[in-house]
């Protein structure tokens, strides 16, 4: 945590974050506690999408309004290719030092981990009693109907690269993956990412598993056992995660030294664990401290078991394949 000697108090920086759940566990989190203990004062500003936090900071790019910008990947890489980002001093970081190294950053540089987005399998509780270990239960007789992320949702994409590592291939080798998938074909319930239209089908027990999807997407269903809803990410091939950014839009406003600050206090093994347990985020800092029933819960990735399952996507070359693994994808299940 921040020393309390208030070195910051009267100094002023404004945040934009997404209006969800995640959002609001940062204000009460991260944001709140800052304040408190150096008596600067953070504004949040809630919005819906990351592509809308994109738009806000292009719309603003003559007269920047925020200081620090908390948002996925892609909205990170798209603000930093567009030239909208001023690089972090991550000196002025510390707590970036406990973070496992290939979180740090990204964007180009222009982005500091924030927290892991981590998809995996959600499962029936009543179809299964322990939880699976491998995405193979998909292609199991046993397991019933299953569903499957529309083709174009980056679940989808997971999807591929998970049966390529069945098959013996690879994300950069998928086709493998693609000769499997056909056999999914009759085993479909739908093709949805939908947590209430889900938590419905696994209530009536028309559902049994879907992949790769985030347990974080249906926690309000899983929280209640009427659901039958659970998920895991300790799979034999492994899980995937998404890192979040925060970053520093070029000519901000307010005072550097408290966005600095701030990401600082982000990235706070104590800050790290209770925004885990808060919204089952993946914490990046390897010295993040889960209270023993995070330690306890299957959807919160302790960090031992993001260094040793979590697989990130090779982002540039996924661009390059995206539509015609989309077109396959569609062609294979649905046609």
């Amino acid at each position: 945590m921040l020393a309390d000697d208030k070195i910051l108090a009267g100094k002023q920086i404004r945040v934009l974050t997404w209006a969800d759940a995640t959002g609001r566990a940062a204000v009460e989190n991260i944001i709140k506690p800052f304040e408190e203990a150096t008596g600067a004062r953070v504004i949040a500003d809630l919005t819906g999408t990351t592509s809308e936090m994109v738009a806000k900071i292009k719309a603003s790019a003559a007269r920047p309004q925020y200081d620090v910008v908390i948002l996925s990947g892609v909205g990170a890489i798209e603000l930093a290719s567009a030239g909208l980002l001023a690089r972090p001093d991550t000196a002025k970081i510390p707590n970036l030092e406990r973070v496992l190294p290939e979180y740090r950053s990204g964007a180009n540089g222009f982005g500091v981990g924030y927290y892991l987005w981590s998809d995996g399998l959600v499962y029936n509780t009543k179809t299964f009693a322990s939880p699976p270990d491998s995405y193979a239960v998909l292609w199991d007789e046993k397991t019933g109907k299953i569903f499957v992320p529309p083709a174009n949702d980056l679940g989808a994409a997971e999807l591929i690269i998970a049966a390529a590592r069945l098959a013996g291939g690879s994300e950069h080798n998928p086709d493998p993956g693609f000769e499997l998938l056909r056999k999914l074909k009759d085993r479909i319930l739908t093709f949805s990412t939908n947590a209430g239209q889900l938590a419905e089908l696994f209530q009536s027990n028309a559902l049994h598993a879907g992949a790769v999807y985030s347990p974080l997407q249906m926690a309000d269903f899983i929280r209640e056992p009427q659901y039958n809803a659970s998920g895991t990410f300790d799979l034999k091939e492994g899980f995937f995660v998404d890192l979040q950014f925060m970053v520093l839009p070029k000519g901000a406003p307010g005072d550097i030294e408290v966005a600095h600050a701030l990401l600082n206090q982000a990235l706070d093994p104590v800050t790290q664990g209770k925004m885990a347990e808060a919204v089952w985020y993946g914490p990046i800092n390897q010295d993040a401290q889960l209270s023993e029933t995070a330690k306890q819960s299957p959807y919160i990735a302790s960090p031992r078991l993001i260094k040793e399952k979590a697989a990130t996507i090779d982002w540039d070359h996924l661009a390059s394949v995206r539509a015609d693994w989309i077109k396959r994808y569609t062609e294979i299940l649905t046609s």
